[in-house]
């Protein structure tokens, strides 16, 4: 295997290794502030799952971001 052709599946493995870190931080950042918002401000208990539901398409649309570079990165 020549060298650019590694660093290249590299690059790939190490894309594809950081989705499931950005699947788990979204909803977890949206669930924190919403507590933080919940509790500074008074605000319904139900926030908290407003804001990780929002912080799940988030981490949803990064990884499917990723998945389009990883796929450039492919041809």
């Amino acid at each position: 295997m020549e060298k650019k052709n590694f660093y290249r599946w590299v690059r790939v493995y190490g894309l594809l290794s950081y989705i499931p870190l950005i699947l788990a931080a979204g909803p977890l950042a949206g669930y924190f502030l919403g507590d933080y918002l919940e509790k500074k401000f008074g605000w319904p208990d139900f926030v908290e799952i407003i804001f990780a539901g929002i912080g799940f398409v988030s981490a949803a649309m990064e990884t499917a971001r990723i998945i389009k570079l990883v796929a450039k990165l492919e041809k």
